[in-house]
């Protein structure tokens, strides 16, 4: 299947880790609880999972598996290799699926879920959580349009069944401004509050 989207989505938010200094790790993120760290180890550990899941799901060609905790505690300025390694790994995964209907099941997701969803569910956290380390860090993040557009369409079909405590998604914080931009809209219903750095 095609992974450009992921790609794009991935490197760019390789590009901001690459942004991170060592006191940056400790501060804090619109994810509650979580600051810049637990992000951080957060995304390998996803991509590691969804990797591995699709892999052996689908025609099993994305290579050797990462650790993702080889990646844990690098220096801050080889977050983004470390992130690259578990990303690409990911990426071969989805790229080898001859067939994006077959089901399979990713520890923390809810039930068997089709690879073709797999790959929405990853671009939108992708998504979400570069606006996440951009705010942390004090940076501007302008993703690209279609991949936006997409990402906020796949957020709209969130039930509210889905959102809450413990579950995939937060609650919405504040009222949906259609006259706010893409990247606007998709943040506030990921369920996070906007804040003055976008």
């Amino acid at each position: 299947m095609d992974t450009f989207a992921l790609h794009t989505t991935t490197e760019t938010l390789a590009a901001y880790l690459s942004e991170v200094a060592p006191g940056d790790l400790v501060l804090a993120t619109p994810c509650e609880g979580w600051d810049v760290g637990d992000l951080y180890r957060h995304l390998l550990t996803e991509n590691a999972h969804f990797g591995l899941a699709v892999a052996h799901a689908g025609d099993g060609q994305a290579g050797v598996p990462p650790d993702p905790s080889d990646g844990v505690d690098p220096p801050a300025r080889e977050l983004d290799a470390a992130y690259r390694r578990t990303a690409a790994f990911m990426e071969r995964a989805f790229a080898a699926t001859g067939d994006p209907a077959r089901t399979c099941r990713v520890p923390g997701v809810p039930g068997d879920r089709s690879i073709h969803d797999l790959y929405e569910m990853q671009l939108c956290d992708t998504v979400i959580h570069t606006w996440d380390l951009a705010h942390a860090i004090g940076l501007g993040y302008d993703p690209d349009p279609e991949i936006a557009e997409l990402v906020l369409r796949r957020l709209e079909s969130v039930p509210d069944s889905a959102r809450g405590r413990d579950r995939a998604f937060g609650q919405v914080q504040s009222p949906l401004d259609r006259a706010s931009n893409t990247l606007e809209r998709l943040i506030v219903l990921s369920g996070r509050h906007l804040g003055t750095r976008t």
